[in-house]
């Protein structure tokens, strides 16, 4: 038996922030919009963000000891770092040490790691071989 991965949710507790960051940072249009819950897609997967109506919650753990992280291809690697840092974002690479800041014009590793308004680990790459079983279209 065979599944495809179709969706992905998240509560943001900034919607707004949130989708600029999605939206207008690393380029995932917006497809649909019903209150406070908008739909992005790259037309084969929905990532549905939602606003965060319960109680106030915890920092959500990010760099090496997250629980969460969602990976993104983009067409132009430095193109998006610099948009995500004139956003205010830190474009890093994390490894043993924690955050290692990255220089956006040599992006050497071929990917870079930025967090989410929600401090969610966010791993951004040009490359069509960084995650297995991806068959990019």
């Amino acid at each position: 038996m065979s599944s495809t991965l179709v969706h992905v949710g998240v509560r943001s507790t900034d919607l707004e922030k949130t989708i600029r960051f999605w939206r207008d940072g690393l380029g995932l249009p917006v497809v649909s919009q019903i209150g406070e819950c908008y739909d992005l897609s790259d037309g084969q997967h929905n990532f549905r963000v939602f606003q965060h109506q319960g109680p106030e919650r915890p920092s959500h753990v990010s760099g090496m000891l997250d629980y969460l992280h969602i990976g993104i291809r983009v067409a132009d690697l430095e193109e998006a770092a610099q948009r995500l840092l004139d956003m205010g974002y830190e474009i890093y690479s994390d490894g043993l040490g924690g955050k290692v800041p990255l220089d956006v014009h040599s992006l050497e590793e071929g990917a870079f790691k930025v967090e989410d308004p929600d401090g969610i680990t966010v791993d951004v790459t040009a490359s069509d071989n960084q995650w297995p079983g991806v068959r990019p279209r």
